[in-house]
């Protein structure tokens, strides 16, 4: 199917109601859970120890990105892709000012090519040349940079954990859910190709952050079903 402008749009025109449709909004309706854990944590702690700023903002940024392709795509003839939207574009915004506010409690920050200034940058030149769309410039673009940004944003979380000791409850089930949710958006990727909708472009970039992450979801599923510490520096031999 083709995009208002041109290229190939990341959402079927069939029916609003389909399958694809769901997969799609249930992984940011698992990821805005997860948010919420991580706004209670740093609300109820008034700290951001252990938590990577970068990954915050990064997740910002991609958002205020699906504000502008959404409006271009059959999401919008769906009311929860709206209330998904404004829902994880707050809790997005509360996160970044709460980074902000607490600044001082951060401790240690990622490498720096981990960090926003060199990760957003380079989703988007990934994005410029990896899209599904069919001319140069495209709102597609958008589309696949916000795939890319929300893959590379996880790195400085992921890069931080393990530079400690131990990864705090919360904080274990926020990486996790989000993990999930980037698998649901797999499954959303496989339910388009069966339509005969290839975007393999950006689906490369939801497989590239579920295997950057597998070490790390071993330990958190072993931590679910038996309990007791996640200490992910020690990998999954622990």
């Amino acid at each position: 199917s083709q995009g208002p402008r041109g290229g190939t749009d990341v959402v079927s025109e069939r029916s609003p109601k389909a399958m694809e449709i769901f997969l799609f909004l249930v992984g940011y309706f698992v990821q805005f859970g997860a948010s919420c854990i991580l706004l209670y944590k740093i609300w109820k702690h008034k700290s951001i120890y252990g938590l990577s700023i970068d990954t915050q903002v990064a997740y910002m940024l991609a958002v205020i990105s699906r504000c502008v392709w959404s409006m271009e795509t059959r999401l919008v003839e769906t009311k929860f892709a709206y209330l998904e939207l404004c829902l994880s574009t707050a809790v997005a915004c509360a996160l970044c000012f709460l980074c902000w506010q607490f600044m001082h409690t951060e401790g240690k920050a990622a490498a720096p090519l981990l960090r926003v200034y060199a990760t957003a940058p380079a989703a988007m030149v990934l994005a410029f040349f990896f899209h599904p769309g069919d001319d140069w410039f495209t709102m597609q673009i958008l589309v696949s940079y916000t795939m890319f940004q929300e893959a590379m944003g996880l790195l400085p979380q992921l890069w931080l954990m393990r530079k400690m000791h131990e990864v705090e409850p919360l904080t274990s089930h926020y990486v996790g859910l989000i993990v999930v949710a980037r698998f649901v958006r797999m499954c959303f990727w496989g339910k388009m190709y069966l339509l005969g909708e290839h975007f393999l472009q950006i689906f490369f970039a939801d497989v590239l952050h579920t295997l950057l992450s597998a070490d790390y979801m071993y330990l958190w599923c072993r931590k679910l079903r038996n309990g007791g510490r996640l200490i992910y520096s020690q990998g999954v031999g622990v």
